[in-house]
């Protein structure tokens, strides 16, 4: 059981200063731990659940967790006795469909949406629960924490703290720019449905209701998983499948089977304190600002905290639960473990202790090439201004294709540079890491882009004589033709240091067919609008959807907005930033039946130059964090 150190949060929470004398952890409280609670949903399926009940102090608040990863004796589960060890009832739920729970997996569909608020419910009403209710949980678990309170019936719930949540169900991590995410969605698909497999956890007790759950979890592979991603393949080739087999049309496309699964699609009933933990590295990279900037909150109910993470990695790096390995941001403000934020948040929110957590800053981000914390008000950064770099043929640094480099000003002539079709590139670099979730962290590829290079065009800086930060989303602005009707374009920003090695910030993608875009703007809530700054688009918004897809006329000047997914970054001194202009990043993504027939073989070529003047545009905060 894990210690609980809640002298040390109320000391370094409080808004003033960085804490100076060891904290004196207190004992971990005992706790019940009852298996196998059956939990009748209303359509009559039997979900099962783990109950961690303290010995003492109850009646008292539930923290709630919603699982497809198994609610115990699987290397991912999420009971985290950290809550039963200080105050707090918990109840680990296996969702339906999944681990030992009855039904049919779809993956935040509705009926398991509807799920999220009878259990709710369920957790306020039982004996050992005062009838406040929280939510917790990891990937999965931190997004039907959103989906849970967005459903009527949750009153019950006064606090949330997803960790690495998503906000789009399709951009964020299903489909890449129009692509398939190959990198992730099928490990991910295998996890869940390898897990389903394995018996029930009260299989010898309650036969004929295990029977039942390993009948359902069978069938659903092939009624659910498999169909979704045989439909996807075929992309708009989809309509080739006789009608018997498509149960999931237009699945390559954006569409209701993913807004349903989408938080950000109803945010604005979510109404209690939120604190969000994201990662730089992390597979919903782009959702989790969004979701942040989205929330109508005071900054004292809402937090976001985002480190250099991957998405299996959320949380490494911070200061231990018991107080040892301190980590401070730049204002000399502690950043606790995940565990003593949320026993933070918690205490506050649902027992009404007056720890200061309320003061924590609203948005903590780790800057990378600066290695530090800062606090700060707002995401985007504050004081961040914008501004384009252009792609110049002026020859640049970088053993590629072609490499130019770029300008505070476009060329004064008009050039080209050619860049073939090869959609296997991109396996030595940081993105196979961050599409793997982190799990093939530490290889040489993963802090030198350099290979992936190779086969691509590069634009770089000159050295910086000073730091330069980044800060947010990027648009990428790309003007490009092709011989064949589609292609993709990979967009990777980059960090070049003195030897010449280059680290992958971030990225982003764009099908080339689906360049259509939409030009309403947004407020607060990206979805169906596109992010303006300083009345240009810094967040491109695309439909992706079938009847919004336009091919390529072949050797035609056409324009891309390619969204780069948001970041904290400063490149030092001494070093360049680099634009990579790519065709393929595999295994992240790999190309439906229809793109790559109508890819296959092609030659793009990139316009330079004031007719075509392709360009990044950025936000860089003023003066550089973290410097």
């Amino acid at each position: 059981m894990m210690t609980r150190t809640r002298l040390l949060v109320t000391g370094l929470l409080m808004a003033i200063s960085s804490w100076t004398a060891a904290p004196q952890p207190a004992a971990a409280g005992s706790y019940v731990l009852t298996s196998d609670v059956r939990i009748a949903m209303p359509d009559g399926v039997l979900l099962d659940s783990d109950e961690y009940v303290p010995t003492e102090g109850c009646p008292c608040p539930t923290i709630l967790v919603q699982t497809p990863y198994r609610k115990s004796g699987s290397a991912v589960g999420e009971g985290n006795t950290i809550f039963p060890s200080n105050g707090y009832a918990m109840i680990v739920v296996d969702v339906r469909g999944t681990g030992s729970s009855e039904g049919s997996w779809d993956s935040f569909g509705p009926k398991e949406q509807q799920d999220g608020a009878t259990l709710v419910q369920w957790a306020a009403s039982r004996p050992y629960s005062n009838g406040i209710v929280g939510l917790s949980g990891v990937s999965y678990s931190a997004i039907n924490q959103f989906l849970t309170v967005e459903q009527p019936g949750t009153d019950a719930v006064k606090a949330i703290f997803p960790i690495v949540p998503m906000s789009d169900a399709y951009r964020d991590v299903t489909w890449a720019g129009g692509n398939t995410d190959a990198g992730f969605i099928p490990l991910w698909l295998g996890l869940v449905n390898g897990l389903a497999m394995i018996p029930a956890d009260d299989a010898q007790s309650q036969p004929q209701i295990a029977l039942n759950a390993e009948s359902q979890h069978a069938l659903d592979v092939a009624e659910f998983g498999g169909q979704a991603v045989l439909d996807a393949t075929f992309g708009g080739y989809e309509m080739m499948l006789p009608s018997a087999l498509v149960a999931f049309p237009e699945q390559a496309y954006d569409g209701d089977f993913y807004r349903i699964r989408s938080p950000i699609r109803n945010i604005g009933a979510v109404n209690i304190p939120t604190f969000i933990v994201g990662g730089t590295y992390d597979i919903f990279q782009r959702g989790e600002p969004i979701l942040f900037n989205a929330l109508k909150l005071s900054r004292s109910k809402k937090k976001l905290l985002i480190g250099p993470w991957y998405h299996t990695t959320a949380g490494n790096g911070l200061t231990a639960d018991d107080g040892s390995s301190p980590v401070y941001d730049t204002n000399g403000t502690l950043i606790p473990s995940l565990n003593n934020l949320q026993l933070a948040w918690f205490d506050h929110w649902l027992k009404g202790i007056d720890n200061g957590i309320q003061m924590f800053p609203t948005v903590e981000t780790y800057y990378l090439g600066a290695g530090k914390w800062v606090g700060d008000r707002r995401y985007p950064a504050s004081h961040t201004k914008y501004r384009r770099w252009y792609l110049s043929a002026n020859p640049g640094s970088g053993s590629s294709l072609y490499a130019g480099s770029l300008a505070p000003v476009t060329d004064a002539a008009d050039t080209t540079a050619t860049l073939p079709w090869i959609p296997l590139n991109g396996t030595c670099s940081r993105s196979t890491t961050q599409w793997t979730a982190g799990l093939v962290a530490g290889w040489n590829c993963e802090n030198d882009n350099s290979p992936s290079e190779a086969l691509a065009a590069t634009f770089t800086t000159p050295p910086f004589t000073a730091p330069y930060a980044l800060s947010g989303p990027i648009n990428a602005d790309i003007w490009i033709s092709s011989n064949v009707s589609d292609t993709q374009i990979i967009a990777t920003i980059s960090d070049v240091d003195p030897s010449g090695a280059s680290s992958q910030i971030t990225a982003g993608t764009l099908v080339a067919s689906l360049r259509a875009e939409t030009p309403t703007r947004c407020h607060s809530t990206v979805a169906d609008c596109s992010v303006y700054a300083r009345s240009q688009v810094i967040e491109p918004w695309h439909p992706y959807t079938h009847a919004s897809q336009t091919p390529l006329t072949p050797d035609a000047p056409t324009e891309l907005q390619i969204e780069i997914f948001p970041t904290s970054a400063v490149i030092p001194a001494g070093h360049s930033l680099r634009l990579t202009l790519a065709t393929g990043d595999f295994p992240h993504e790999t190309l439906t039946l229809s793109t790559l027939v109508n890819s296959a073989g092609g030659i793009d070529t990139i316009y330079l130059g004031p007719d075509h003047p392709s360009s990044i545009y950025v936000g860089t905060p003023t003066p550089a964090p973290a410097s």
